[in-house]
Order: structure tokens, then sequence, then C-alpha cells
């Protein structure tokens, strides 16, 4: 019986977590990998046997952390000139995604990933790019409200000094 609520609840979730990473990565291909990643380090965690609501939150910190990491190392790949590798095309089977064209804020991350420190970046990912409010940001990153406003605050200037505008 429990195996069958931890199926369903992947079932039900993987498509929301992996529709999160691609928000982040504009790559289904990686979206999906950090998606699985995500799950697998749930399984092998404690995190498990949490009840499904913090199971949830565990969820989606792990991995918007992960796809900070996958954005670091994409940005230190350019840093030192290094190309991705080619990878085989999607067979069209059900992990292949559409990715979005990056926008704004997916542009503006990428160049931020490498500087910012990462629970900035986790509070920047959650409100601008997952949408969440900053008390949600503050339960999923377990912070309060007043370091998720003050994070903010601190990636807002760092934005602003990347645009070429005063803070």
């Amino acid at each position: 019986m429990a195996d069958q609520r931890l199926e369903r609840f992947f079932r039900e979730n993987f498509p929301v977590i992996r529709a999160k990473c691609l928000r982040m990565l504009g790559s289904g291909e990686e979206a999906a990998d950090v998606a699985q990643e995500t799950f697998t380090r749930l399984c092998e965690s404690g995190a498990v046997h949490l009840p499904p609501d913090a199971r949830l939150r565990w969820l989606y910190a792990a991995s918007t952390r992960l796809a900070i990491d996958v954005l670091r190392r994409r940005r230190l790949g350019r840093r030192l000139g290094v190309e991705p590798l080619e990878r085989a095309p999607d067979d069209g089977g059900p992990a292949a995604l559409e990715a979005p064209a990056p926008g704004r804020h997916a542009d503006d991350l990428l160049a931020i990933a490498a500087e910012a420190p990462p629970e900035e970046l986790e509070a920047a990912v959650l409100c601008r790019v997952d949408g969440l409010t900053q008390p949600e940001a503050a339960e999923v990153s377990g912070i309060s409200e007043r370091t998720v406003r003050r994070l903010l605050g601190r990636f807002d200037a760092r934005l602003a000094a990347l645009q070429g505008r005063a803070p």
C-alpha cells in the first residue's frame, strides 16, 4: 500500500517538478534529468517517509538547488570556453519537452548564477521564476519571510547592476 502511495505521489508530482526545472533551465532534457535526480535523492534520503505536503516542499527545495547547480556549471563552462557535449536528438518520447524561449528572467538568472550566494539565488528562483509568494518561498526554503525579503533585495540590486541601472 505504501509503495502505491509513493508511486502515485511520483506520477502526480514528477511533471510539476520537471516543469519547474524547465522554467529555470529552458532545456527539456536537463529539466527531466534534474527532476529525476531530485526524486532519486528523495528516495535515498529519509524524506521519502515525510507526509505528502512536507515531501513536496522537500522536492521543491531540492529541485531548485539542483537546477541552480546546473546553471552554475553552465556559467562556469562558458567562462572556461567549454562547449556543451552534443546530445542525441530527442526521440519524441514522453521525456521530450518543448523548451520555451529563454525569458528575460532566465537570461538574467544565468548571468548572476555564478556570483550570487546560493540562498539568494534560491529565493530569487522561488519568487521571481516560479512565482511563489514570499511566505511560500520562506516555507519551502525553511527560512523566515524577513530573510526572503532581504535576499530578494540583494538579488534585485545585483540584477539592477547587471542591467546597468541604479538599484
